[in-house]
């Protein structure tokens, strides 16, 4: 994603009004890690009418190999709160493997936002989640657009879908509605193109894309 700021430097310097906003085309898919390393993407589902949501993510190793998920229902009080929820129980777990060399991916921009700012009404679930990634040495957490988040996605329409208060699934083994994504994505044939936005760019720019 590092390309995002190099293109936005470039319309900076070589259009005749720089200050205009430009439009480029990026390519977005699932990236493969560092040896040692493990990923874990995070989504949250969120249904206003009655407070529903779905909570999802999935760990996967270096070369997209399905390592672990996780689905859970839950009640949320809106959409930052669904995510943040979603963002604590993935961080509890990698806790609780001890998986500290581990880069986090969400879709959600002012999840990130909010780990370093303060709202009165999820005091206590940033509290808890700032202090899970210090215990978890600091973990990388950046953003990815929904179509390079796609299973943990898929993994959180399914809790909301399936919506029944319960302790949080795990699995060790890919669920059959998954299954051709992970393929795809293994293997680099799943990646979509969009046209991303100077002031986007810059935005993903300051969480080191």
């Amino acid at each position: 994603m590092v390309i995002l700021q190099q293109a936005c430097e470039y319309n900076f310097f070589v259009e005749k009004n720089p200050f205009k906003e430009h439009r480029f085309q990026v390519k977005i898919n699932w990236n493969k890690l560092p040896t040692n390393t493990i990923k874990l993407n995070i989504n949250g589902a969120f249904f206003k009418a009655t407070l529903e949501a779905g909570l999802g993510g999935v760990f996967r190793n270096k070369d997209g190999d399905w390592i672990f998920r996780y689905c859970r229902s839950a009640y949320a009080s809106s959409v930052m709160h669904c995510e943040l929820m979603a963002l604590h129980e993935g961080l509890n777990i990698a806790k609780h493997l001890d998986l500290c060399n581990i880069e986090i991916e969400i879709d959600s921009t002012d999840s990130i936002l909010m780990l370093n700012e303060n709202n009165p009404n999820l005091s206590n679930l940033i509290l808890e989640c700032r202090l899970l990634v210090y215990q978890l040495k600091h973990p990388i957490l950046r953003h990815n657009f929904r179509e390079g988040n796609e299973i943990a996605h898929l993994l959180a329409k399914e809790a909301l879908k399936n919506f029944k208060i319960s302790r949080c699934v795990h699995h060790a083994r890919p669920p059959c509605f998954v299954e051709h994504q992970l393929l795809k994505e293994k293997h680099g044939f799943s990646f979509k193109l969009k046209y991303v936005s100077t002031s986007v760019c810059e935005k993903l720019a300051k969480f080191g894309n």
